[in-house]
C-alpha cells in the first residue's frame, strides 16, 4: 500500500490560549508549554499550568523530535476519501501530541519509528503540525 494522504480539509479551533502556537506553527515551529515552578513541560494548550494550578505555563520551541507510540489509519471520514494516519507521538520533552503521520507506507509503520515534525499549509493563515519519520538526529 502507497503512504496514507494528508489531505485536510477542516482548520483547527484557534482561540487566546492557543493562538501562541499557532503564530509560531506559521513560522515553521513547534512550541509546548512549560511550567515556570516545576519546568515540567505540558500539552495540549492551556490557561494554567497542569502541575502547579496557580502558575500560568510559559510557551518554549520544543526539539520537534519524538517517536510513535500508536496509530490508526482512517479509511474514510475526509473529502477525497483517501486514507490517513492518526497517532500519538511521544515527545522528546515527555509529552504526547496526537496528530497525523505522513511520507511513510503503512507496512512501516510501528511503534517507536523516530519522528519530526514537519507543517502542512492549510492556508494562509493556518500551518498544521504533522510528523515524518525522522532521517536524522
Amino acid at each position: 500500500m502507497t503512504a496514507p494522504t494528508t489531505s485536510m480539509t477542516i482548520p483547527p479551533v484557534q482561540d487566546e490560549t492557543s493562538a501562541p502556537f499557532w503564530e509560531a506553527a506559521r513560522e515553521g515551529r513547534f512550541l509546548i508549554q512549560r511550567c515556570p515552578e516545576t519546568g515540567r513541560f505540558q500539552w495540549y494548550p492551556r490557561a494554567h499550568s497542569i502541575h502547579a494550578p496557580h502558575a500560568r505555563p510559559e510557551w518554549v520551541e520544543a526539539s520537534g523530535r519524538g517517536e510513535l507510540l500508536t496509530y490508526s489509519v482512517v479509511h474514510r471520514g475526509n473529502q477525497r476519501g483517501d486514507p490517513y494516519v492518526c497517532a500519538l507521538i511521544r515527545l522528546e520533552e515527555g509529552v504526547t501530541v496526537f496528530s497525523r503521520v505522513e511520507g511513510v507506507a503503512e507496512a512501516d509503520l510501528r511503534a517507536g519509528l523516530p519522528l519530526a515534525v514537519a507543517f502542512h499549509q492549510l492556508d494562509e493563515a493556518t500551518s498544521l503540525p504533522v510528523f515524518r519519520p525522522r532521517t536524522s538526529d
